[in-house]
């Protein structure tokens, strides 16, 4: 479905409205986008762009394997409320209300490696929309953002919700030793370890901050903002801050609060946040830094909540055959 979703969105932009001989001259890359979504690389290949034909194509064909493998499993968990339960205290042992995490090694699988395909896609949606459909290497770049110190040191865009992360870790772990605070605790099934939920969560997340913003404030947003101020004939100003509020509403619904994932509300207030931080001024627009806030912000909220929580590992009985052949293709 979400796939779905994405090149619906896609489609909309690649179209716009800008005239029938504009939108037919999008029509050769709204194909290209289309072959991307439906073979992992076949888009990029028809632009002749070979290396993003191996590099995203192969990443996304190897991590949608591994998904289905875990998906189609008599123990993929896909009701969320069997994996998030909250505990009064007055139920509890600790004295504390306890948030708990019963997960096991095929759904955090499953769940894993379709995050990384469905953000890779994003990443390749952004990318065509972005440049045409034209050979570049511009999103090489923008894939490492996150470590683009040199590019955004000096923005106190990027500092202030960094420092607001700085003070929530203290205020949990001061609460993690507080009878009255809340607790997180983890029970692990089926061969999951707290090691893989810590080695899986920065590529996982890493990956969510990169892929979001290309589509949702360098595709979705931009087109938000020339729509309007070109074809509607609004103002500049007024084009930017609609154009801003468009496109969190639309990220907000892709946010529904299940686990620990934003709610609309808060995911609309990010998304305001994060428009800004994109288009700073009617004349600039930085995507670099957008992306290192939104990958450092996940980032940084998801080990919090590892490093004050409790871990059950319950390991699962492996059984080796004595002898087993046969043949896969």
């Amino acid at each position: 479905m979400r796939v779905v979703t994405g090149f619906f969105i896609f489609f909309l932009l690649m179209i716009g409205v800008d005239g029938p001989l504009v939108a037919m001259s999008r029509l050769g890359c709204l194909g290209l986008g289309a072959a991307e979504v439906w073979v992992p690389g076949l888009g990029y290949g028809i632009s002749r762009q070979w290396d993003k034909a191996i590099v995203f194509g192969s990443s996304r064909l190897i991590t949608s394997s591994l998904a289905y493998s875990s998906y189609d499993t008599i123990y993929y968990q896909d009701d969320p409320d069997q994996i998030y339960q909250t505990v009064d205290k007055a139920n509890t042992e600790s004295g504390k209300t306890e948030t708990r995490v019963y997960l096991n090694k095929e759904t955090w699988d499953a769940n894993y490696y379709s995050s990384l395909n469905f953000n890779l896609l994003l990443i390749s949606l952004g990318d065509l929309y972005q440049h045409s459909c034209k050979p570049n290497t511009e999103t090489y770049d923008l894939m490492l953002s996150p470590f683009r110190f040199d590019h955004f040191y000096k923005k106190w865009e990027f500092w202030i919700p960094i420092g607001v992360l700085i003070g929530n870790f203290a205020y949990f772990n001061e609460a993690s030793e507080k009878e009255s605070e809340t607790r997180v605790r983890y029970f692990l099934k089926r061969g999951l370890k707290e090691s893989d939920l810590r080695r899986d969560s920065f590529p996982k997340y890493y990956f969510v901050g990169v892929g979001e913003e290309m589509f949702f404030r360098g595709t979705l947003q931009h087109y938000f903002f020339e729509t309007m101020k070109d074809s509607w004939g609004g103002s500049p100003a007024a084009s930017r801050h609609l154009s801003i509020a468009a496109a969190s509403v639309v990220f907000a619904a892709g946010h529904d609060g299940n686990g620990f994932t934003a709610d609309y509300f808060w995911a609309f207030m990010f998304g305001i946040y994060e428009g800004y931080v994109y288009h700073p001024s009617l004349e600039s627009f930085d995507l670099m830094t957008a992306i290192a806030v939104h990958s450092w912000w996940d980032l940084l909220v998801t080990y919090t909540i590892l490093n004050s929580a409790e871990f059950t590992e319950s390991q699962a009985k492996v059984k080796i055959p004595l002898l087993s052949i046969g043949f896969r293709y």
